[in-house]
């Protein structure tokens, strides 16, 4: 009697872990640079916010598209560095892809273009990654260049569901492009989010230049990488304001949600995060930019629900054409 009724308590616990599990939110940072310059309460806010809701809402992962800081200072990086380091002491692992401020193509105390060759000094990442080494990077499996996080590779599992973050430099070379290519190949069976800086523009449309100092274009990536592979799922972007969806399908038939989200412009980025709230079983993703700063989510287009959304789960064996 005792151990059936035990059974049973432990049956339907084990019951109500799955069904969480197939509920879970990722938190996408936008652009931070104007906040880390300039408001830091406002940008500790949206941190204190993801670990105070870490377990309520089930978060795997925080996602930043990069731009970070604002100038190529020490100032700035510390400040967010000891920002993130409140996510450290809570075990909450997080992707950051780097955007042109987060590199020496930037002045030290100005977010002009500094001296020299832009696209050299945008390869530039000293500091990033003297702030962030790949030691902070918990859930980081892999990265182009020994050392960096320029270009990093990153996985996590929720529920019935494996996921494989890709983090891009602004831009990109080719190499990095390649490279991420046979990552994604390898890693055929888990859903892929690409992080990316730059990507869509104000309109919602991929862009077709490379920022008159990068290498190639989003546009470029989009064929020669995002629509190639049939395990693809999300690109995340920033840089440019402020908030727009597009979604496209891919050479195998899957579909490409591409989601920008960057308000430095307005009051500095407000403490916004966009939160993506999928429900596996409802095949749903729920998008919103909430601000923790202000208490309020924004009532506008940055607020939509994807539906039929399609994720590859534990045991799916999806054959890639190559």
């Amino acid at each position: 009697m005792i151990t059936r009724f035990f059974l049973a308590v432990l049956t339907g616990v084990a019951t109500m872990a799955s069904v969480y599990a197939q509920k879970f939110t990722i938190p996408v940072f936008p652009d931070t640079q104007s906040e880390v310059g300039s408001n830091h309460a406002m940008f500790n806010s949206r941190i204190k916010w993801v670990i105070d809701h870490k377990d309520s809402l089930n978060i795997p992962m925080v996602l930043h598209v990069g731009d970070v800081v604002n100038f190529d200072n020490y100032d700035h990086f510390e400040v967010a560095s000891k920002g993130f380091d409140q996510f450290d002491a809570h075990h909450i692992p997080y992707a950051i892809t780097l955007g042109n401020h987060d590199t020496e193509a930037v002045g030290f105390n100005s977010g002009s273009a500094a001296p020299g060759n832009v696209n050299q000094n945008l390869r530039k990442t000293h500091k990033f990654n003297a702030y962030f080494p790949v030691s902070r990077f918990t859930h980081q499996r892999g990265r182009y260049e020994a050392d960096k996080s320029d270009n990093a590779y990153y996985t996590f599992k929720v529920g019935l569901t494996n996921w494989l973050v890709i983090s891009l430099e602004f831009c990109p070379r080719m190499g990095p492009i390649n490279w991420a290519g046979d990552i994604i190949k390898e890693y055929f069976n888990y859903n892929v989010i690409i992080l990316t800086h730059y990507h869509l523009t104000t309109k919602g449309e991929i862009d077709t230049r490379n920022a008159g100092y990068g290498d190639f274009s989003p546009q470029v990536v989009y064929d020669r990488l995002v629509k190639k592979y049939a395990n693809v799922r999300f690109v995340l972007s920033g840089h440019v304001m402020s908030s727009a969806l597009k979604v496209d399908t891919g050479e195998q038939g899957n579909k490409v949600y591409q989601i920008l989200q960057n308000y430095q412009n307005e009051d500095l980025g407000g403490g916004y995060i966009r939160l993506l709230s999928f429900d596996m079983d409802k095949k749903t993703v729920s998008a919103s930019m909430y601000s923790p700063f202000y208490k309020k989510t924004k009532e506008d287009t940055s607020r939509f629900v994807l539906e039929g959304v399609d994720l590859i789960k534990q045991g799916e064996e999806r054959a890639l054409k190559r």
